[in-house]
């Protein structure tokens, strides 16, 4: 019996590694694309967006071909780095999925291409295949409910299910039928997202006890913030929350920096005694800009958080404050301090460890002072010509160099 245990776990795990040597590649099968653009993310929210007088009320929309994929890498990429390819194909939906997934002796992408056919009033799905694995229909249009029921994508799938209403695909747009309620609704479960951490309130309330002692001659620096919620938690929380707890911290530091803006998405509730802003080379900005992508780094926003960054600092060379190359360094230090912070329960537990003792904000954000900023349209492109230039990306590989050789970017 043991030999026979023995020889079917090996079988399984044979069979596994095949799997992933089909299924996962260096190469996607689509060619990876730049990011929305500040247009396509204004498109995006525009298509998504539901007046207050629609909220009780079926709203249609009809997304052509061009509409449709900016929406739905708009939506995925809030769970997973990802480029993807839709075509609107007479009464099908043709589309291709290349997920990004951790470095692995196996490749670096996952591809998923299917089909979405309208079938009488249902969508049934057609020649799925997983990297170079297909999948017969019936197991298919199995296989996929199963996958979403048993991930925390169920949550999301049952509200799809309660407010969209009629689902059809014409040869020239996809058209959807909604309740407006859904917009409240998908708020309601982001908070209640977020109620998953006990220990929330307690590190608010810490923010609440530093700034009621802080000297108001000083500025209040982000480490002010940081250092002694990874101290309470490297001290009085066991190493199997250091994930859960780690994710609790950021949203606390986020929900004082940005107190006004995130007061309709967290559960708060906690009313500061004192509301100082919050420095770090001096700048207020630098701050609001590495807590905001790190917060959107642990919620498995990354792209997103670097596109909305690029995003920002095209609209400020249009019309602002100017392109800066300073609020995108701290973007990517926000990335890369979030990512680190959920990324594992040892890598949790290291940082909690390191920034325990941390005093001063250059350990998590790198000098900054000697980049170019405040650049607009013109001065931008006459320097880096656009974004992903040469010249553009050869200081984004400095910016990256320098958040690279800070100790705590090593863990």
């Amino acid at each position: 019996m043991l030999k026979f245990l023995l020889y079917i776990l090996l079988s399984l795990a044979i069979l596994f590694v095949g799997l992933l040597f089909f299924a996962i590649d260096d190469t996607p099968l689509l060619k990876i694309h730049q990011g929305l653009n500040r247009e396509d993310i204004q498109r995006a929210k525009q298509l998504l967006h539901v007046a207050p007088e629609e909220r009780g009320q079926i709203k249609t929309v009809s997304l052509d071909q061009k509409d449709l994929n900016i929406a739905v890498s708009y939506l995925l990429n809030h769970f997973a780095e990802n480029t993807t390819q839709i075509q609107i194909v007479d009464d099908r939906l043709m589309i291709q999925i290349a997920i990004f997934v951790p470095k692995s002796p196996w490749g670096r992408y996952l591809d998923f291409s299917f089909n979405l056919r309208q079938v009488d009033d249902a969508i049934v799905i057609k020649s799925l295949k997983i990297g170079e694995i297909s999948i017969p229909d019936p197991a298919a249009n199995l296989l996929i409910p199963a996958i979403v029921h048993n991930t925390p994508l169920e949550q999301h799938w049952q509200l799809l299910s309660q407010y969209v209403k009629k689902i059809h695909i014409s040869p020239q747009a996809l058209e959807i039928s909604y309740l407006g309620s859904i917009v409240d609704a998908a708020k309601q479960l982001a908070i209640q997202k977020h109620r998953d951490y006990p220990n929330l309130h307690r590190y608010q309330q810490q923010i609440n006890e530093i700034v009621s002692q802080h000297d108001p001659s000083w500025r209040l620096s982000i480490t002010d913030l940081l250092q002694p919620l990874f101290l309470t938690a490297y001290q009085q929380t066991p190493t199997e929350d250091a994930v859960q707890e780690n994710r609790a911290i950021i949203i606390a530091v986020g929900s004082y920096i940005y107190k006004q803006d995130l007061r309709r998405y967290l559960p708060l509730g906690l009313v500061y005694s004192k509301e100082y802003p919050v420095f770090a080379y001096k700048r207020v900005d630098i701050p609001q800009h590495f807590i905001a992508s790190a917060l959107l780094a642990i919620l498995d926003s990354s792209l997103l958080g670097e596109q909305i960054g690029i995003d920002k600092e095209l609209g400020d060379a249009q019309k602002g404050s100017g392109f800066s190359f300073i609020d995108l360094t701290a973007d990517r230090a926000g990335t890369r301090f979030g990512q680190i912070a959920v990324a594992s329960t040892e890598k949790a537990k290291e940082l909690q460890r390191i920034m325990s003792s941390t005093k001063d904000y250059s350990s998590i954000i790198p000098e900054v002072q000697d980049l170019p900023e405040h650049m607009d349209e013109a001065t931008f492109v006459s320097k880096f010509q656009s974004v992903g230039s040469s010249a553009y990306n050869e200081l984004i590989q400095q910016i990256d160099d320098r958040i690279k050789a800070l100790p705590l970017y090593q863990i």
